[in-house]
């Protein structure tokens, strides 16, 4: 993983049991070292970061949600974050190939929706270059 400690773009996630940990999160790990390596620009200079938040559902947590939900831009701290739902349909049983499809489009949404609600609010973002600096990354994680 790169050493810069604050990622513009992160994905953290809140994973519902050890099952599901096991299946997702190597993909995950892979997704997010990939944002970090070629995302790593400030593309909104107001905020200091856009951080999706992957919610899995598993054994001891779930949502029964799919898709981006609760988006929230904090203009006092400097970020936005979604929740991006993941039910268990979607990685129990299924091909690694669906797994990250799934993950790389469900980010994609994500992020989109955040830039959007920027610029209702005004705000300058540089999506040109986001949208050139994530298709190295989903360039990258699809080829596995």
């Amino acid at each position: 993983m790169e050493n810069k400690k604050n990622p513009y773009i992160t994905f953290g996630a809140q994973i519902g049991g050890a099952k599901a940990d096991k299946v997702v999160s190597p993909h995950l790990q892979e997704l997010k070292q990939l944002l970090y390596k070629h995302c790593d620009n400030i593309y909104c200079k107001e905020v200091k970061g856009f951080a999706p938040i992957l919610r899995v559902d598993g054994d001891i947590d779930y949502w029964d949600t799919e898709g981006c939900e609760r988006l929230r831009l904090s203009k006092r701290y400097g970020y936005v974050t979604i929740d991006v739902y993941m039910p268990r349909s979607r990685w129990e049983g299924i091909e690694v190939i669906d797994i990250r499809k799934y993950l790389i489009c469900n980010l994609k949404d994500a992020l989109q929706l955040m830039i959007n609600r920027l610029k209702k609010e005004k705000y300058v973002v540089n999506d040109k270059e986001l949208w050139a600096d994530f298709s190295k990354v989903e360039e990258a994680f699809l080829l596995k």
